[in-house]
């Protein structure tokens, strides 16, 4: 049966062919984009989604890198927007889900993404914030998340063009170590779960 280290040795193989995450499985060596499909195929499969708010929310919160996606958007785009090809491109990206108290000003879903710059000529952070909402999702009736990012800076300044739209997925498979979030459009993003830590190494590194 297909596991979540399974997909994870999957993507160790890409890089270690020369790939780098985030990509775009499509781009991908052939043999390689083919395992990754059944494989997330069968996890799909064999995993019992959630049917409560809760049973969702619980593993969601935390840290994550996004690993590889089908979606040619996010792929360029990232989930900030501020990745335009040619001129720029997603070297990285990272959500954090948070529960913050009833009340709270604090956002409770932030996504940040290192963005080569070629006009600037190095690398840039960009960041939006916002908050989750987790539901019934009217496309397939099965529970789900919308992100909803409302304020989005790119190299520290805040940027008024048009907000990334509201993005809905399900869970297709969501456990310790791995979430892969099945988009309306059918589109498929993995992501590794992280640490506050680590995030900060890698942001550093890129």
């Amino acid at each position: 049966p297909a596991t979540a280290e399974g997909v994870l040795s999957l993507v160790e193989e890409v890089v270690e062919r020369g790939g780098s995450v985030p990509f775009l499985v499509e781009y991908v060596e052939p043999e390689l984009a083919s395992a990754l499909t059944q494989t997330l195929e069968q996890l799909e499969g064999g995993f019992r989604a959630p049917s409560a708010e809760e049973e969702l929310r619980a593993p969601l919160l935390g840290f994550w890198k996004l690993l590889f996606t089908t979606s040619s958007s996010r792929a360029a785009s990232g989930g900030t927007g501020c990745g335009k090809p040619p001129a720029r491109t997603v070297l990285g990206s990272y959500q954090t889900f948070l529960s913050p108290p009833e009340g709270s000003e604090t956002p409770s879903l932030q996504t940040v993404e290192v963005v080569a710059d070629g006009e600037a000529g190095k690398a840039l952070l960009a960041a939006a914030k916002g908050d989750y909402y987790l539901g019934t999702l009217a496309s397939s009736g099965a529970l789900g998340v919308v992100e909803d990012h409302t304020r989005v800076e790119y190299d520290g300044a805040a940027r008024f063009e048009a907000q990334p739209p509201p993005c809905r997925w399900s869970a297709a498979f969501v456990g310790d170590t791995l979430r892969v979030s099945r988009e309306e459009n059918g589109a498929l993003s993995v992501y590794a779960k992280t640490e506050n830590g680590a995030v900060q190494e890698e942001i550093a590194k890129l």
